[in-house]
């Protein structure tokens, strides 16, 4: 396929899980991909997988400036962006509220939310008419997460700013959807990058079960294609049906 023929886009947190296969995805598509990530040399072996298509950069996410340069390296690199996925994100060592201490909150709020600000107004002033902008968010971003409650507070924050922003982008003829993945084997949860399938070869994933990278990945395709254009300002659950049900309740047994 060749949906992005003559597109660029940028993919944060490319250097590893959902990012890599995005990256690989876009530039399969057509694409010519920027894999922006902390891990510089993570980046560039992507890049190196995708081959010419693509370009390695290196990026903070969680700092303004870093945005800013990673942005303005794409345009002084290919002229024009047309599609961010602005992917990066972290969920670090945390069992419950006990375990999540200032620091680790102060860090989660700074890569999942401020990250995904710093992002957006890094992209607005250059995205192009008929762009695109997904932001991987998480089901956490939509429900609670009793594990990790900053990490979810952040991504639900993240939401709220993916909502928010839609007529920011819309006087600039862009949309902007967040993708919020359930449970991925990536190596965010210590699974490794594997290989890439065609399309139409994608496993179906049992009911709650965990998905692929590329499964996320396909849908951020989609998201930022044309075939979306009706898509905007939405939060798009991807969870193999994990937040279809209420959980299971164990109801009372009679006298």
């Amino acid at each position: 396929m060749t949906r992005f023929a003559g597109k660029v886009a940028l993919v944060t947190g490319a250097a590893s899980g959902i990012g890599r296969a995005a990256a690989i995805r876009f530039a399969e598509d057509g694409a010519r991909v920027f894999c922006a990530d902390l891990n510089l040399a993570g980046a560039e072996a992507v890049a190196g997988e995708i081959g010419g298509a693509a370009s390695a950069i290196h990026v903070d996410v969680a700092d303004a400036a870093s945005n800013r340069m990673m942005v303005q390296s794409v345009i002084d690199g290919a002229g024009q962006l047309d599609v961010a996925f602005l992917n990066a994100g972290y969920y670090g060592a945390a069992q419950g509220l006990d375990t999540v201490d200032e620091a680790l909150f102060d860090r989660l709020v700074a890569i999942n939310l401020k990250g995904v600000f710093n992002g957006i107004k890094a992209v607005v002033p250059v995205i192009a008419s008929g762009g695109a902008v997904v932001v991987t968010v998480s089901a956490a971003g939509v429900i609670g997460h009793v594990g990790n409650p900053a990490y979810s507070a952040a991504k639900h924050g993240a939401v709220g700013l993916v909502k928010s922003c839609v007529d920011a982008f819309a006087a600039r003829g862009a949309r902007i959807n967040a993708i919020c993945p359930g449970g991925v084997e990536t190596p965010l949860v210590g699974a490794p990058d594997v290989a890439m399938v065609p399309e139409g070869a994608l496993p179906q994933v049992p009911l709650r079960g965990f998905g692929q990278a590329q499964h996320i990945a396909e849908v951020a395709l989609w998201l930022a294609s044309p075939a979306a254009g009706f898509v905007n300002g939405q939060a798009q659950l991807v969870d193999g049906g994990l937040l279809s049900t209420f959980a299971p309740v164990q109801l009372p047994v009679g006298p």
